[in-house]
C-alpha cells in the first residue's frame, strides 16, 4: 500500500474529492480506495492549515486547484513546500469542473508548476459532484503508484503523531512496522509506552507497515501528555537532537541570513535558529529535540510571512563543535561536498571514531572495523592512535622519571580520546608496541619487579614477600610507597604488603570459620604466616569487620556473617 497526501488552497474541494474517490469521509485524517489494478492507496487529507504536517512524511501528492477559484496564495505556499521537499511524484487535479471552465485554472496552475519539482505532474480534470473525470483520476493514481518506491517494512520504526486524545494517538507511519504489544519511545520526552491495540484502513490490526496512517491506543507513563509533533520511535535506535547540519534548497533570494524560522519535519513544527555556514549549507539549532537521521527532509517556514524559505536535507545529526574541528569555513566546504549517504564506513572515516549506537541512530550501516568498548574506529585512525599512545607514554616517562607511569586521564587528553575509559582497551590493543597497564596507569617495556609481585599476590593473596625477597626484586621502600599511593598495594604493619582485594578475600574466608576464632585458625584458613595474619586482623578490627573478644579470640561484627 502507498500513502499519498492532498495539498492545495482551503475550500478547493480536497475532502470532497477524497470522499468521491473512496466513498468515505476521511477518518483519522485519511481515506482509502482500491485502484483499477487491485492495489489499495491511502489518501492523507489533513485540514489546509495542517497540510505541511501531512506532506512532510510522504513522497507523493495530489495538488488540488478549484476551477471556479483558480490559483490562490495557499496553492503557491503548498507548491513551494512540495518543491522544497523535492517531491516529484504527484498529480495536478482541477476540481469543480461543473462550476467553471477548467482550462484557465489548468493553464495557470501548469505555469506555476513549471520549473518546480512537480513540473511533470500529470493533470486530471474532475467534478466531485457529477463524477466526471473520477475514473480517469483513478487510472492516473494507478500510474502514480507505479512511480513510488515501496517503503522498507524492516526499517527502524518512526511514527509522527499529528493528533492525540488521551491514550488514542493518530499519525503517519513513515518508516518500519509497528505491532501490538510493541514498546515504543515518545520523542523527545524519552517516555516508554506500549501499543495496546491499533487500527489501519478502518480495521483492527496486529501489524501495520509503512507507509500509512495508523491509530494506536497506548498505555504507559502519562500517555495523555502526548501531543502533535511528537513521534513514537523504536527503542534504542534514535537520537533526539537539537543541533543539526543541513543542505539547503533555498527558494527566496535573501541568501539565508541567520534568523529564526520554523522547521517542519514529519508532523513537527519546531522554532529553529538558522546559522548560514556557506553556500547551500546551514546549522539549525532547534528549540526542542527531534528524532532525526541522515537524509531526512524538511522545510524552513517563515510563519509571519507565510512563506516557505527553503527545503532542508539532514547531513549530520551529531555535528562537531566548529571550535574543535577547524572552524566554520572548513566545515562549510566539507558539508558542501558531502553526499547524503548511510554508508557507515564512510561516516567512520569522516569522524575517525564513533559509538556504534550513534551510527545506528544516524541511520547508517555498521561496518566491520576495529572496536574498543562501544566505539568503532577507522582502521587508519586506529593505527595512528596506537602509535600516538606509545609516543605519549614514552614522552611522559621521559618528563617524569621518578614516576613514569602515565595516568589514563592524561593519556586520553594527550591523544584526543573522547572518553578515558577507552585508554585501557586501547592499551591492550597496543601491547605489541610495548604499552601496558600497571595499577591503572600506562607504562612501557616488559613486566617489571613490581608488576611481577602484584601478579604473584593474585595467585597467592596472603603470601606477603619478606624483606629479602623485596630486596632481591629491587623494590625499595620508595617504590613500594608509590605503589601504595596508587592503590596497587596496601601496607600492613612491619612492612607487610598485600593487594587491596586481600581485605575482601579475607572477610569471605572468615565467614566460613566458627563464630569465634583465633589467630591460629585464621592463619591456617588463609594459608599464611602469623607475620601476615596478626596485622591483617588488626586492620580488620580497625575497619569494623572483626572485633577482639579477649587476648586470643575474635569474631565477625554483627551483620558481617551471611
Amino acid at each position: 500500500m502507498q500513502l499519498i497526501a492532498t495539498a492545495g488552497h482551503a475550500d478547493h474541494g480536497k475532502s470532497t474529492l477524497v470522499h468521491r474517490l473512496t466513498g468515505m469521509a476521511p477518518e483519522f485524517g485519511s481515506a482509502w480506495t482500491e485502484l483499477p489494478s487491485g492495489r489499495v492507496v491511502e489518501l492523507a487529507d489533513l485540514p489546509a492549515a495542517r497540510t505541511l504536517a501531512g506532506i512532510c512524511p510522504v513522497s507523493a501528492v495530489l495538488l488540488v486547484v478549484a476551477a471556479d477559484a483558480g490559483w490562490m496564495p495557499q496553492s503557491g505556499e503548498h507548491l513551494a513546500a512540495l518543491h522544497a521537499l523535492g517531491i516529484r511524484r504527484g498529480l495536478l487535479v482541477i476540481t469543480r469542473s461543473d462550476l467553471a471552465d477548467p482550462l484557465p485554472a489548468l493553464r495557470r496552475a501548469r505555469a506555476h508548476l513549471a520549473g518546480t519539482s512537480l513540473a511533470e505532474a500529470e493533470p486530471v480534470v474532475v467534478s466531485s459532484l457529477t463524477g466526471e473525470g473520477i475514473p480517469r483520476l483513478r487510472e492516473a493514481l494507478d500510474r502514480l503508484v507505479d512511480l513510488i518506491p515501496p517503503p522498507d517494512p524492516a526499517a527502524t520504526l518512526r511514527l509522527w503523531v499529528d493528533d492525540a486524545d488521551g491514550p488514542l494517538v493518530t499519525g503517519t507511519l513513515s518508516a518500519g512496522t509497528v505491532h501490538t504489544g510493541d514498546e515504543l519511545v515518545v520523542a523527545p520526552t524519552g517516555r516508554r509506552v506500549r501499543v495496546e491495540s491499533m487500527e489501519s484502513l478502518g480495521r483492527p490490526a496486529t501489524a501495520v507497515a509503512a507507509a500509512g496512517r495508523v491509530a494506536l491506543k497506548v498505555d504507559g507513563i502519562n500517555p495523555r501528555r502526548m501531543r502533535r509533533g511528537q513521534a513514537l520511535v523504536a527503542v534504542n535506535s534514535w537520537r533526539f537532537v537539537s543541533v543539526v547540519d543541513v543542505r539547503l534548497r533555498t527558494l527566496d533570494k535573501s541568501g539565508m541570513p541567520a534568523r529564526e524560522l520554523v522547521l517542519h519535519v514529519g508532523s513537527a513544527a519546531i522554532p529553529a535558529r538558522v546559522r548560514h555556514l556557506g553556500p547551500g549549507v546551514a546549522r539549525l539549532t532547534l528549540r526542542s529535540p527531534l528524532p532525526l537521521r541522515i537524509g531526512d527532509s524538511g522545510l524552513l517556514h517563515d510563519p509571519r510571512k507565510r512563506v516557505v524559505v527553503a527545503g532542508v536535507t539532514v547531513l549530520d545529526i551529531l555535528p562537531p563543535d566548529p571550535r574543535l574541528s577547524g572552524g566554520l569555513a572548513e566545515r562549510a566546504v566539507e558539508l558542501s561536498k558531502r553526499e547524503v549517504s548511510t554508508d557507515g564506513m564512510a561516516e567512520l572515516r569522516r569522524r575517525g571514531m564513533v559509538r556504534r549506537n550513534d551510527l545506528i541512530a544516524m541511520g547508517c550501516t555498521v561496518p566491520r572495523a576495529p572496536v574498543v568498548g562501544e566505539w568503532l574506529f577507522d582502521p587508519n585512525r586506529f593505527q595512528k592512535l596506537r602509535q600516538s599512545l606509545l609516543d605519549a607514554v614514552r614522552e611522559y616517562a621521559a618528563r617524569h622519571p621518578e614516576d613514569p607511569a602515565m595516568p589514563k586521564l592524561v593519556a586520553a587528553q594527550e591523544i584526543g580520546l573522547p572518553d578515558r575509559r577507552l585508554v585501557e582497551p586501547l592499551a591492550r590493543a597496543s601491547r605489541g608496541l610495548g604499552v601496558r597497564m600497571l595499577g591503572g596507569r600506562l607504562v612501557l617495556g616488559p613486566r617489571d619487579a613490581l608488576e611481577r609481585l602484584v601478579e604473584d599476590l593474585a595467585l597467592d593473596p596472603f603470601a606477603a614477600p619478606e624483606q629479602p625477597r623485596l630486596a632481591e626484586l629491587g623494590l625499595a621502600v620508595k617504590r613500594l610507597n608509590t605503589a601504595v599511593a596508587r592503590g596497587m598495594l596496601i601496607r600492613l604493619a612491619g612492612g607487610v604488603y598485600l593487594r587491596p582485594d586481600a581485605i575482601d578475600l579475607a572477610e569471605a574466608v572468615l565467614t566460613e570459620l566458627p563464630e569465634t576464632f583465633t589467630v591460629a585458625q585464621v592463619r591456617t584458613a588463609l594459608r599464611t604466616s602469623r607475620r601476615v595474619a596478626v596485622p591483617l586482623l588488626e586492620l580488620l578490627d580497625a575497619r569494623g569487620v572483626t572485633e577482639r573478644l579477649d587476648a586470643s579470640r575474635r569474631r565477625l561484627r554483627k551483620g558481617r556473617r551471611t
